[in-house]
Order: structure tokens, then sequence, then C-alpha cells
């Protein structure tokens, strides 16, 4: 969590001196506060027994000036009356984040002071003694904006790091070899390399090196370590890019100890929950409300309800828990906005109460977080003065759920069916509970056999979401329960509505009503219902079949979908393209007529409009019908007919009534049917650096229809004359950010932006100081990074176009650029940022070759080139080798489909130098992918045919540092889903 708060400013602004620690020899004490056996808890066990968990945060990891400093951050000293408090309060568990920096002798073996760790164990026995959990960690070493930060998976000098690391978890588990289950071990916290987006690969190998060396050196330090549960993060703490497929890798257990059972593990998933951010963590009184509390929609945030909390935490269950790994949400919580809104206090107590009713239902462990602060965006819930609970209600949210049995009454419990069908599409079913004695308060938890099934919330009301049958079942804590046996028929029909997505404030408009489909097809109508407001911001207009799943074909095979009109307050408006072919076998086509899914868009200002009498705005994202008479709530209709079906012809025993729970995900063809993705999972650890505070709110992305255009294939042959300059930043040690970046904006592509930089740490030579970022299209883009120089407080000048540097963060023509930023880190220092304009167009880069090439490939490339060269060779090419060309092969790559559409993508490709040299003067690669590139924004790229490629210098820059790491973005053709680099060498 951020380590700092405004409220805060004042106390950090104070010079404050660390001051040793009076405090007695604890080196030689052991576990016998605690219980003098270990006992060995399996996953269930430990996840009951930790229950919901309290956060000290904001002391043991403060620091300033780069030494820890307990009271660093405003709050008093820890006390043992503190961690009673929390235990009498309702608590089981309690984290400790805890930060060394300083406190690390690194001329000495690294030894940890020693007063520094007596303090650090003497917190751990207050819980310990007490009978709860505690959770100790290495917290504040991992921040890129944490000064003394070393942990640094983004940095250079890893062989250092890594030693280091080893080295204080070494003295760490040593301290605490003999403590019973209660004490887990956590590596790290939000450990990234400070850059929001798409995880860099090999940052996150670095984090999983971490983490490996953290479960080795723990098990082999002795005691009762080598059985002890341990706890691990993936990147930043962030649910997707630890359960999805970004690198995350799970440590091997090799020195556990043989007193574990088979089978069984001893490693724990750590991650954090703070989504929606806007509603959670931003400091502003627009976002207050959430969940079934709701009472003004203006207030709520836009993304992150109920149902996607839902499916995040459904990901880690699917991904470790179910698998035998226990997950820690070892911090969640939202602030404290009730000053601006009276109904924040009780959406708040909805969202803890949500995250724990759902966390305990997926075998998870919540452990709120509380940084001290009960003013104004605080997170406090006891006060650590008066050591009494200030927020009440947020215990009484969170002890509906962990309460434990003591207060429990119900002795049974009945549902109010036995048995139910529902189909896909219909209303939500609600199961009611009755409980005995009737005026029991005790809390029902329901679960689903099988939510593949049917899923059921914290209400008991069932969700159809595929065919099959399933179990709910509704317990109480002194063990009744109830079930009901749920049949969900397999859909024989195409249930099809119509959706708007409007992009004013990016949220679906879905019809109430629905048309089945059966084989014999027919004539059918559609309507909803818009405000004016909507009607003028139509981003997509489409209809769906709700029986299938996001990107899965429907009952039928084919089908031929003719649209007649569109109806907007009885106004028809006739069609430019009207037919429309739903077939399995095809692929999406770019225009979108021909789709494999029954998703068919007819107004979409990213791809094609069918509709005639519209205006599309593509550079706004909206489109809109002309010349209509608005009234207050305006009726949209589609007419069409449905022929030419192939496929299933029974029909269905019930009709189903409304939407589905969410809309589609959209293909290449067809606009986002969603608001944008969603904001940063993770919150920002102090205020953000690189990525915004709060959700973006530009326009979501959706893959081009067509592959880019092809980029330059040399670099321009002459400078432009400079003729006026103009000075954005200069002598920053910070990151330079704005959310007006309307100087690149509006910047003629030919002007030139230069950015001078050093390094104010001389010992910093070669490592990564700077970095481009933006957030593009409601993504975030990562630019160029630039080194400190051999020489580090060397000044280094890096020279663009306009062009160049919007390439490189994937700005468009037609981009909205809501946040831009310069970031600094390691030491760096922008020594000037300016633009300046040119009196001339600079003149454009060659494309074809001026003369022959030297080799020619021996076989005729696998296809054709999408663009024709502009210039012939001038002589015959030489006969092509006969050996492999000569070069260093320590260069190692990965490739990452970021789009893919059937007839070709966009691929992103990482290389690695692990050549041992720093390449300062140009450098060429070669390849083979099994994947054409049809097109390279990264640098120059020349088939050798065979799918094998030669390229050179991306973004026309000759710096490639040994070890580090560069990206090539290229348009790649049609393919495997899982493309392959192989046989590098540097030329």
């Amino acid at each position: 969590m951020a380590l700092r708060k405004k409220a805060m400013a004042i106390v950090l602004s104070m010079a404050m001196v660390a001051t040793s620690l009076s405090l007695p020899n604890m080196t030689a004490k052991t576990a016998q506060a605690a219980g003098s056996s270990f006992q060995n808890l399996n996953q269930s066990q430990i996840t009951e027994a930790m229950g919901v968990g309290y956060n000290l945060g904001n002391s043991l990891e403060a620091a300033s000036s780069g030494t820890p400093n307990e009271t660093a951050y405003g709050n008093p000293k820890l006390t043992e009356d503190l961690v009673l408090a929390a235990k009498d309060a309702g608590f089981k568990s309690i984290r400790i984040p805890v930060s060394y920096l300083s406190m690390i002798d690194d001329n000495n073996g690294y030894k940890i002071d020693s007063s520094w760790l007596d303090r650090v164990q003497q917190v751990v026995d207050y819980c310990v003694d007490n009978d709860m959990y505690a959770i100790v960690n290495m917290h504040g070493d991992g921040y890129t904006t944490v000064n003394g930060g070393w942990l640094l998976c983004g940095s250079g000098n890893q062989t250092k790091i890594k030693a280091k690391y080893k080295a204080c978890w070494e003295q760490i588990a040593d301290r605490f070899k003999n403590y019973d289950e209660h004490l887990i071990f956590e590596s790290m916290n939000e450990e990234f390399d400070g850059t929001y987006g798409t995880p860099s690969r090999t940052a996150y190998a670095n984090i999983n090196a971490y983490n490996q060396i953290f479960v080795d050196t723990v098990r082999k330090s002795g005691g009762n370590n080598d059985q002890r549960w341990l706890l691990i993060p993936g990147w930043n703490t962030n649910i997707d890019y630890t359960a999805g497929d970004y690198g995350f890798e799970m440590p091997t257990d090799n020195y556990l100890s043989s007193n574990i059972a088979s089978g069984q593990k001893r490693i724990m998933i750590s991650v954090h929950y703070y989504d929606p951010w806007d509603f959670c963590g931003t400091e502003s009184g627009a976002t207050t409300q959430w969940g079934d509390s709701v009472t003004d929609a203006s207030k709520k945030a836009s993304w992150g309800d109920e149902s996607y909390m839902v499916s995040q935490f459904k990901k880690m269950y699917t991904k470790f828990v179910s698998q035998g790994y226990p997950v820690v949400i070892g911090e969640f919580g939202a602030i404290n906005k009730a000053n601006y809104d009276s109904q924040n206090k009780t959406c708040r107590a909805e969202y803890y109460q949500k995250v724990c009713y759902y966390a305990k239902q997926y075998g998870m462990i919540p452990v709120a977080w509380d940084n001290g602060y009960n003013g104004d965006y605080g997170f406090a819930i006891i006060d650590r003065y008066s050591n009494k609970v200030v927020h009440q209600e947020l215990m009484d949210a969170m002890m509906e759920v962990y309460g434990g049995n003591e207060s429990a009454t119900a002795t049974g419990i009945t549902l109010s069916q036995s048995s139910m069908t529902i189909h896909i599409g219909d209303e939500k079913q609600q199961l009611t509970a009755t409980l005995t004695p009737a005026d029991s308060k005790d809390k029902v938890l329901w679960s689903s056999s099988d939510e593949a099934v049917a899923t059921v919330n914290s209400k008991g009301q069932v969700t159809a979401v595929g065919a099959g049958t399933c179990t709910i079942t509704a317990s109480v804590p002194l063990g009744y329960k109830a079930t009901c046996e749920v049949t969900v028929p397999q859909a024989n029909y195409v249930r099809a509505k119509m959706y708007l997505l409007e992009t004013a404030s990016w949220q679906s408009v879905i019809s109430d009503e629905y048309v089945d489909i059966y084989s014999d097809g027919g004539d059918f109508s559609l309507s909803l219902d818009a405000t004016k407001s909507q009607l003028q911001n139509i981003g997509s207009l489409y209809i769906k079949d709700i029986n299938a799943a996001d990107d899965e074909a429907s009952v039928f095979d084919k089908a031929t979908i003719k649209v007649k009109s569109f109806e907007i307050n009885g106004q028809k408006y006739t069609m430019k393209n009207d037919t429309f072919t739903y077939d399995v076998s095809q692929k999406a086509s770019d225009d979108g007529l021909i789709c494999p899914i029954f998703n068919f868009s007819f107004i979409n200002v990213w791809a094609n409009t069918h509709v005639n009498n519209v205006t599309v705005e593509n550079a706004n994202y909206k489109a809109y019908f002309n010349n209509v008479n608005y009234q207050t709530v305006n009726s949209v209709k589609i007419n069409f007919t449905v022929s030419g079906i192939n496929g299933s012809d029974a029909k269905p025993t019930a009709a189903p009534t409304v939407a589905p729970t969410k809309a589609p995900t959209a293909k290449p063809t067809v606009a986002p049917t969603v608001a944008p993705t969603k904001a940063p999972t993770a919150k920002p650890t102090v205020a953000p650096t690189v990525a915004p505070t709060k959700a973006p709110t530009a326009k979501p992305t959706v893959a081009p229809t067509v592959a880019p255009t092809k980029a330059p294939t040399a670099a321009p042959t002459q400078a432009p004359v400079i003729t006026g300059k103009k000075v954005i930043a200069s002598n920053l040690t910070s990151t330079y950010a704005t959310n007006d970046p309307s100087w690149l904006m509006n910047a003629s592509d030919n002007d030139i932006v230069t950015v001078v930089y050093t390094c104010t740490d001389p010992s910093h030579a070669n490592w990564g100081i700077l970095g481009w970022g933006a957030s593009v299209d409601n993504t975030w883009q990562n630019g160029d990074n630039y080194s400190a120089a051999s020489n580090a407080t060397e000044e280094v000048t890096k020279v663009y176009t306009v062009k160049e540097l919007k390439k490189s963060l994937n700005i468009k023509a037609n981009s909205s650029v809501t946040y831009l930023c310069l970031s600094v880190w390691n030491g760096g220092k922008i020594v000037s940022l300016s633009i300046a304009s040119t009196d001339s167009e600079t003149p454009e880069p060659t494309v074809a070759p001026t003369v022959a090439p030297t080799v020619a490939p021996t076989v005729a490339p696998t296809a054709a080139p999408t663009v024709a060269p502009t210039v012939a060779p001038t002589v015959a090419p030489t006969t092509a080798p006969t050996t492999t060309p000569a070069g260093d092969s320590k260069i190692t790559g990965s490739v990452k489909l970021t789009s893919n559409w059937g007839s070709g993508g966009i691929a992103q490709i990482t290389l690695t130098n692990e050549t041992g040299v720093s390449y300062t003067n140009g450098w060429t690669v070669e390849f083979t992918l099994d994947r054409e590139i049809t097109s390279m924004w990264s640098g120059e790229c020349v088939s050798l045919g065979n799918n094998r490629y030669r390229i050179s210098n991306p973004g026309w820059d000759g710096n490639w540092a040994a070890g580090k790491t560069i990206t090539l973005n290229c348009g790649v053709g049609a393919g495997s889903d899982s493309p392959v680099i192989t046989d590098i060498v540097m030329q």
C-alpha cells in the first residue's frame, strides 16, 4: 500500500533522525510464548485458523531519508495493547510490514542492525504471545520510489541484489527459526519495476528468482523453517498479472520437511485488492459509492462491481487454491470519504463485507489495510492512540463473515426450493433461506458445486452459466446446511439482444426484450430505450446471442442475417450493407459482414458503420443518427430477418427473460461491449510516479481490423533544420508527468523532441534510469527506456521527431492521451526536455534498398510482401550463403501476441543482450519467427526468407547495453497463437 498519505505531509516534511532503539537482547528468544511445539496445519486448517487479518501499516515499514523510522509517517510506536485491541475486535492475524533499507550494512556482509531486528521481533511477539498469526515481510526495500530502495527487479545489477536479498533472509530466518506455526514469512511486498501496465518478462523473471532464493534460504535455515508456511507475491501483488500468463512461476520447494504429507503444499500466494481504485483509493469526492448500497449512480465507479470481484477471486481459486496453495489477500480496503458523501459509510461496510464473504467462499485469507490515519481518505479501523475501534461498521461487516460460532444461534436451515430449472439468460432466480430459530441473525454462506453451470451470490440469487447440473448449498456457522439441485438445459436456439455502447460515460445500454431464433428463422425486431446523450455518443450498436459465452459459437453453425432498417422514434434509417453472415467455419472479415460468432455490429466507430445517414466522428469515438427528433426517452429499433440456418431445430422448454451479467468481449470487427477494460488492479504504491492515479478515462482499444501500416525501413536521410525551441522540463530528479500532453499531441510530426539526461549516482553506470510512459486510449503504453552512460554522471542526449516519439508510445493520429510521463529512478535526472519546430519537412526514409542486397534467400518467401518495394534492385543478388551467419548467439528472446484477429496480429518481441558486450554505435540481430513479419515499427527489418529476419536499431537507437532488454513491436501474418522465436544471433 502507499507508504504515505497527504494528511501526514507536515510530519513527513520534518527532518527526522532515526534514533537507536533501546530494546532488550532478544536473539536468544524462541517460540516458547507461542507454544513449544510446531503444529502442522494443512491448507484448509491454516485458512480457517488465520480468519480475517489486520495490517499494522505505516509503522515498521516507515522510513525517513532511507532509514527505517517507526514514527516517520505520523503514527505512534506499536504497542501490545494495539494488537490486543485487534484481537478483541475479531482479527486472528496481523500483517507486519517491515522495511530494512539503511539498517543493512552493505560493507559488512549485508548485516542487519541487531537493534532493528530486536524491534521487529518484539512486535512479532506481541502477536504470537497472544495466539495470533503474524506475517512478517520485506516491504519498502522493493519500491523504486523509496529513498534507499534496493530490491529492484528492473535494475541491471542483479548479482549484487540477489546476494544481498539472500543474506537478509538468512538473518531473518535464523532469528525466528524456532517460532511455531503462528509466524509466516512473506518474501516481498508490491514488487515490480515501477512501470504500470503489462509486466516486463525480464523484470518478472527477477521476481521469480527472488522468490526462489527466499524459499530455499528459509527452508535451509534450520529449526521449524522447513515446515513453515511461506508467502510469495507475483507482479505488484496484482491478481491478473499473477494468475494470468504474464510470467509468474511457482518456486520449487525442494527443501520442504519430510514431515509434510506427500502432495501437500506449504507455499501461499499474496495478492492485494483495491478495485475499483476510484472508489477504494482515489482521493476525491467524485466516486464514493459501491455495491447494492448505491443511492446515486453518478457517484459509483463504472467498473469493479460485485461480479467483477467474484471473477477476480475466482481466478485465484482456479489457479492456486484449487491446486493446494492458499491465497492471502494481504491488503484490501477503501478510504474514508464520508465527509463528501454520508452514504460512503454504508458503501464501505458493504465493500469490506463482500471482500470477506467471497474470500471465504473461495478459500482465501483477507487482511484489511490500516494506515493509522482516521481523517479524510484514511484507512484507519483502530485508533493507534486510544486502541479503540473507530469504524465499527467495518468491523461489523467483516465479523458477519468471520465472527466465529460463539454467538451463532441457528440450529437448522431450509431453502425455498429443493430444485430449479434455469436457462442461460434468465433473470436471476432467488433462493430464500429460513433459519431455525426464526429470530437467528446468523450469516448464510452460499456456494455452488460447479460454477461453470450456475453461480450464486451472497444474496442467494442463482445465475445460469452453462448447460449441466449443480448443487447450490446454503450453510450457517454451526454447520447446518440445505441444498437445491439446479438444472441448466442446453440451449437449442439463439437468444439475441441489442446493445448500445455509449462513449460519454462508457456504459452499455441493453435491450430488456430479446428474440429467440429457431432453426426455421423468421422476421424479428428488437428495441431498447436510450437517452439523448447516449444516442449522440454511440461507440457501437450491435446484436448478439446471449446464450453463447464470450467468443464462443452459437448453437447453429450458419445463418444469414438481413437487416431491413433501424428506427429512431419511428423514423426509419436504411442500410449501406444489409446482409451479414454467421458461419463458424469462416474467419471474421475486416468489414464486419462475416463473423464466426453471432455478434454483429452495425455502427462501430473503431471499424465499419453499415447504416445510412449516420455521422461518425472517429477521433471523438462517437457516432449518431442524423435528423433525430429527440425525446426524453428515445426508442431504438432494429428490424431483421434470419434465414439459411444450419444446426439444431429443437425448441426450449421455457423462455428466458433478461440480459446476461456482462456485455460480450468484442472481436476485432466489433467495438468493445463494456466500459474501459479496467483501472490498474493494484493501487499506486505511493503517489504514482508512472501510472495515472485513477482508472483511465480514455477510450477502450480494440485490435485493429487491418495490419498496421508499414514503418520506414531506414533512418531519415538528413536532419531537419531547427528554427524554434520550447523547454518542457529541466533539472528534474523526479518524474516529469502531465495530464495535458498537448505540447506533444499538437506538434508537427517533424518537430524535434530532445531529452538530455544524466545520473546523480556515479555507481549506477549503465543502469536504467529514465523511461517514457503514457495512457493511450485507455491502455498503458511503455515507451523507450534510457540507461545511464558508462560514466554515469556524463550527460546523454536523445533526439526524436515527434512522429518517432509517438510511435514508440503507440500514439496514433486519433488517439486519446490522458497522461504522459518521463519517469525517473535509480538516481536519474532530466537535464532538459524540449521540443523544437522545423522549417521544412523531414525527408522521408527510403523503403526499398537503393542497391541490390548482397545476399538473397535460396527459396521464395513464404508470403508475398505486404508493400511492394519502391525501387527495384539495380543488380542481381548474389548466391545465397551456404553457412550460418557469423555472430554471437548469446541473445535470448520471447514473443507475445498483443492482438490476434485470425488473418494477422500484432506481436511484441522481447530480446535480452546476454553477450556481455554493450553496443553503443549500432547493432544488428537475426532470428527466425514462425509467423511472417508484415511490418515493423521498432526498427529496420529485412526479410531473409524462410521466416528469417534481420533487425537493426529499434527506434533508430544504436545503444544496447549488456544485460538489457529491448522490445520490438511488429505486425504479423496468420499463424500459431503461440509464436516461437529461434536461432537468435548478433551480427
